[in-house]
């Protein structure tokens, strides 16, 4: 069983959410030290839930941690701020039945010093790209 798992994670890549055609929504600010947003935020997204995008993808929720920090605790702490500030977003989302598929992102090497949660529609990038496939006779 041990062998198994140690086998699946030599094959597990890490995701990456790269959003080539994004269409930027809003962003959502907090105040210093807060994990909470205001309420004509709760609003906004409550507006997003009821009216998707339309077509196929996902909404990427991505907060940028300023990669200058003082100490390793400081950065800890803002690292644990970010994660609460997304999950709060990201819980609304889910309270209000958003449909597609919600990706989180956080930035951790940012040089923004900004505290808000970016919102983000991306759409499959199949629906903007064709695939080819290359033949030896090319």
């Amino acid at each position: 069983m041990k062998s198994l798992a140690a086998v699946c994670l030599l094959f597990a890549g890490s995701a990456v959410a790269q959003c080539d055609n994004k269409t930027h929504i809003v962003d959502i600010p907090y105040a210093k030290n807060s994990s909470y947003f205001e309420g004509h935020y709760a609003s906004l997204l409550d507006k997003l839930a009821r009216d998707p995008q339309a077509g196929t993808g996902y909404l990427l929720l991505q907060f940028d941690v300023s990669q200058n920090q003082s100490s390793e605790e400081k950065r800890k702490y803002n690292k644990w701020l970010a994660e609460r500030r997304i999950e709060r977003v990201k819980n609304h989302l889910n309270k209000a039945n958003y449909p597609a598929p919600v990706i989180t992102r956080i930035l951790t090497a940012s040089n923004d010093a900004t505290r808000s949660v970016s919102v983000v529609w991306c759409p499959d990038e199949t629906d903007y790209q064709t695939i080819q496939v290359a033949s030896k006779a090319e």
